[in-house]
């Protein structure tokens, strides 16, 4: 909003949204596209809107032109470009892009996937791999919470506190993806950080093969760590861009003492190769590859150790739809060939329903909706998680005059006072493993507009 406020000061004719609503979550996103709208027909401006999420074209443009390899390929009006495309890129771009509610199966599926400069989609199928219900978990969460202190000056005390994880527990078992999905500020990262103690909780157990990892030393938690890793939002920030992606792939592996330098490198060719960089790629910088061939490498790094869990932190977020596609089908394969478990940070939800088995839904720091995928997103039971959902822009112009809840405002201050108790929360079985917190008058209003 700040750079859009800027944008204005002009009083411009034409303003120029360069993926102004890339990254952002679902409820902001909408906000910010309900904003550009009545601030154009305020305003009588022209907006050029450069984006490759087809559902915020669908949305927001009159007319649009699709571009291929630096050219125009094919322009029309929007709701044209969806109904009659003629050329075959553009096709593929719209049938490439995942749909809420399409899904076909309970278990995750693949995503369609247009190759980079294709002119045809892969077709979506279901993943066979299943998850069994009856093993024990091998990760146990139990009443995590981590709250940052607030002081008002140098001198002064802490005077309130941010409950960024406020008792938030789980289970997540061999082969499965748990996905935490909420709007950004709610405690997503901040769990994902804590469980690998990057950031230090100051209550709760997490139980990794049976070991609480709060409760290690150092030495031993670097041990602990090789089980479970973790893939950030940006790859190029957390690549060394001084070191060769074949020695940031094999780092791990000689800082754990597993493998000598040598060899660790050899092992590096081979991880990369596996998700499909070419070994001769090795001695190439993270400056001289791609979004999505960075985040391939990125992946790579997190396997290094053999993990048995990946904590995926907004890992597709930034990536357009068919480098998304890419990547999460890639996990998707590892999880099948490798038994790897997932906890999967995303904001994005047509993503989320692809991929997960379990779905945990957060606001303010809390867990407010938990269960199996297809629960979540067919029987939403939290005000909050309608929101979420209803907040997904459709790629189908004829649905833009729908009526959509767009939550208004942000995201509820978190800041508590010093003194502040949290209440106790009560929540209530929907079906077998989806639970709902019971809310209170505040989403009162919200459940009572549907």
């Amino acid at each position: 909003r700040a750079m859009i406020a800027m944008a204005l000061a002009c009083k411009p004719a034409l303003l120029i949204a360069d993926e102004p609503t890339t990254a952002l979550d679902v409820t902001v996103q909408a906000q910010i596209l309900q904003l550009l709208k009545d601030l154009q027909d305020e305003e009588g401006m022209s907006i050029l809107f450069i984006t490759h999420d087809m559902g915020v074209v669908a949305e927001i443009a009159d007319r649009t032109v699709v571009m291929l390899n630096g050219a125009c390929v094919e322009a029309d009006a929007t709701a044209g470009i969806f109904a009659r495309a003629t050329h075959p890129y553009t096709r593929s771009l719209i049938a490439a892009v995942p749909r809420l509610g399409t899904k076909t199966s309970s278990e995750p599926e693949y995503f369609p996937v247009l190759e980079q400069g294709a002119l045809d989609v892969t077709p979506a199928a279901a993943v066979s791999h299943r998850v069994d219900q009856g093993v024990e978990p091998i990760l146990k969460v139990r009443g995590l919470t981590r709250r940052f202190d607030v002081a008002s000056g140098w001198l002064s005390g802490v005077t309130a506190r941010v409950h960024a994880v406020e008792n938030v527990s789980f289970d997540l078992r061999r082969g499965e993806t748990l996905s935490l999905v909420g709007e950004s500020g709610c405690g997503k990262s901040t769990t994902g950080r804590s469980l690998m103690r990057l950031i230090e909780p100051q209550a709760g157990s997490v139980q990794l093969n049976g070991k609480d990892l709060l409760g290690l030393d150092s030495n031993t938690l670097r041990t602990a760590r090789r089980d479970i890793q973790m893939i950030f939002q940006d790859p190029f920030a957390s690549l060394d861009p001084r070191m060769t992606v074949g020695d940031s792939v094999a780092q791990p592996m000689v800082v754990h003492g597993l493998a000598a330098r040598r060899q660790a490198r050899l092992k590096a060719v081979e991880l990369l190769r596996r998700v499909g960089i070419p070994a001769d790629a090795a001695t190439r910088f993270p400056q001289q590859f791609s979004g999505g061939q960075r985040q391939r490498i990125c992946i790579a790094r997190a396997l290094a150790l053999e993990p048995k869990i990946i904590v995926a932190d907004e890992a597709v977020s930034a990536l357009d739809v068919s480098i998304k596609g890419q990547v999460v089908n890639l996990l998707l394969d590892l999880q099948r060939d490798l038994g790897l478990s997932y906890i999967f940070i995303s904001h994005d939800m047509a993503v989320v329903e692809r991929v997960s088995h379990r779905v945990a839904v957060m606001y303010l720091g809390e867990i407010v909706e938990m269960g199996p995928a297809a629960a979540i997103f067919g029987n939403p039971q939290h005000p909050y998680t309608k929101a979420l959902i209803a907040a997904v822009p459709a790629p189908d112009p004829s649905l833009r005059d729908r009526s959509r809840r767009v939550p208004v405002g942000e995201l509820k201050n978190p800041i508590r006072p010093a003194d502040y108790k949290v209440p106790e929360r009560a929540y209530r079985t929907v079906s077998a493993d989806h639970v709902v917190q019971i809310w209170g008058a505040d989403w009162e209003a919200v459940a009572a507009t549907g």
